[in-house]
């Protein structure tokens, strides 16, 4: 009896140390979105993977941002409001080198306008299968304005490149930047994840 009851309080805490790191990694996620509406950029980049401002300067990173989402010359960004619920966390995986991650899943939606180009049936048709191509829906509401949604995914990392805290990096196969971040046995497990959660997304929507 003492050896079941010892097996329980192991088992308890192994699972309230799991569902802190799983309410952490939330908290995080959500924040980084309401400090994306308030254009607080440092207070994104405290949360993102340090390796990321290795490759790029975090003034570059910086000036990006601004150009991206409080527009310029040629278009300006519209990020729409994620509902706080909406976000969802996998379990915590545990790799080499006592590396930690799980990942974070979310609808994305923006709005694109473009500032100095109207486009014709053509054009429209092209740029939608460029966005279809990104993974993303997308639709025109006017001759200048684009609508776009993605079924979002980050990667959260907690491991000695982070110092051990946790850390968050946007899945994107596509951006050279999150190949040299990723660790190879985390790639191979978020692609699958990923492809397992759209599969599942499809299945709910039919």
């Amino acid at each position: 009896m003492k050896k079941l009851f010892l097996l329980f309080i192991l088992i308890s805490g192994f699972l309230v140390a799991q569902s802190a790191d799983q309410k952490k990694i939330l908290d995080d996620s959500r924040s980084m979105m309401e400090l994306m509406e308030k254009k607080d950029y440092n207070g994104i980049f405290n949360l993102t993977h340090p390796a990321i401002f290795e490759k790029i300067g975090r003034e570059t990173m910086l000036e990006g941002f601004k150009a991206m989402f409080e527009g310029n010359e040629e278009f300006k960004i519209e990020l729409g409001k994620i509902d706080q619920n909406a976000f969802n966390v996998s379990e915590v995986f545990s790799g080499k080198d006592k590396v930690k991650y799980a990942f974070v899943t979310y609808p994305m939606n923006m709005k694109m306008t473009f500032l100095k180009e109207k486009f014709d049936d053509e054009k429209k048709t092209m740029m939608i299968g460029m966005m279809e191509d990104q993974g993303m829906k997308a639709k025109f509401v006017d001759d200048h304005t684009i609508e776009m949604s993605k079924e979002s995914m980050t990667v959260a990392i907690n491991d000695k490149s982070t110092g051990n805290v946790w850390k968050y990096v946007n899945y994107d196969e596509t951006n050279p930047l999150y190949a040299s971040v990723i660790p190879v046995e985390v790639m191979k497990k978020v692609k699958e994840y990923y492809a397992d959660f759209l599969i599942k997304q499809k299945e709910n929507a039919n």
